[in-house]
């Protein structure tokens, strides 16, 4: 064979690849979409789609899968929201893109990325402003039912139900792969998609966290502590343990901060380096004995301000080592 014939061979596989590959995402249509979907092609029932295949049809495909913003907006009682991007990225599979190679920042790797990062944004805001409100409106908790009843508010199960109730597994640009899953992997799916929907509002909110907060508090926690508060242990508090609460709260204020800046530090890195760096924080010895506990009083002290409480455990502790990374 030809130098010549042995370079054609892959170039002509190369192309019988992505005809098969085009045809595989027009087969998914049909099978998510139904018969409608079918006559967008009707045109082609010839067999020579294939060979027409262009762009113009492939951005109609990925119009056709996207996320309805508006519907969005609407379930999450968000109607002015701007930057709808983080809604798109938040409810989109990051493999249910093209991966089109004029549109970088919409290939599954960018989507997998942003996704990523947004909802581990969104689960660690989520859990501070959980510990944070229980900690304020119900001071007679002691440590264990603290965190016993803050766990029952931000597991999967409870999570995928939040979701639920703002219809995201029906908005979500997955909505029809994860009804193929089992109950576990869905909650898991529909847990991330809260979370990441959570990190979207937190940054709409422009990293306000008593706003992003409110919205949670007011849609989902406290009805659901309401509901399940009675079935929590509550005995009398010795004035010891308000230490152990304080370090709850300094906990889980600590994580909040460190992955915020975390995310906006490092905008190219992804969730996993993000969670590495934050446990390397936590494990240097930056921070003094019975930090967490301190942190908690520090964050009372400036009147439960997280801006403030932010911008203080930063400039003190967080930038220096973060630079040494």
């Amino acid at each position: 064979m030809t130098a010549k014939g042995t370079i054609a061979v892959p170039e002509n596989l190369l192309k019988v690849f992505e005809k098969l590959e085009a045809a595989r995402k027009i087969q998914d249509g049909w099978m998510d979409r139904g018969l409608d979907f079918v006559d967008l092609y009707v045109e082609d029932a010839g067999g020579d789609w294939l060979e027409k295949w262009g762009k113009s049809e492939k951005l109609e495909f990925d119009t056709i899968r996207g996320v309805d913003v508006e519907a969005v907006k609407a379930a999450i009682d968000f109607p002015d929201f701007q930057q709808t991007i983080l809604l798109e990225i938040a409810l989109t599979h990051p493999f249910s893109i093209d991966d089109c190679r004029d549109r970088i920042s919409e290939s599954p790797a960018w989507q997998d990325l942003n996704y990523q990062r947004l909802t581990l944004l969104g689960s660690a805001i989520l859990g501070a402003v959980v510990t944070d409100y229980l900690y304020r409106e119900y001071p007679n908790l002691n440590r264990e039912a603290l965190s016993e009843l803050k766990s029952s508010l931000v597991n999967k199960k409870k999570l995928a139900e939040f979701a639920v109730c703002l219809n995201l597994n029906e908005l979500s640009g997955r909505g029809q792969s994860a009804k193929k899953l089992d109950k576990s992997d869905r909650n898991k799916f529909l847990c991330e998609t809260f979370e990441a929907i959570f990190g979207a509002i937190y940054l709409e909110c422009d990293r306000d966290f008593f706003r992003a907060g409110e919205w949670l508090i007011q849609h989902f926690i406290k009805t659901a502590v309401d509901r399940n508060i009675h079935l929590i242990k509550q005995p009398q508090i010795p004035p010891k343990n308000e230490g152990k609460r304080l370090a709850i709260l300094g906990a889980d204020i600590l994580d909040a901060i460190a992955i915020d800046y975390l995310y906006h530090r490092f905008r190219e890195s992804n969730a996993s380096q993000l969670t590495h760096w934050k446990n390397i924080l936590a494990s240097k010895d930056i921070f003094p004995k019975n930090f967490k506990a301190k942190l908690g009083s520090q964050y009372l002290e400036l009147e439960s301000n997280f801006s403030r409480t932010r911008d203080w455990l930063v400039d003190n502790f967080i930038k220096a080592t973060v630079e040494e990374l």
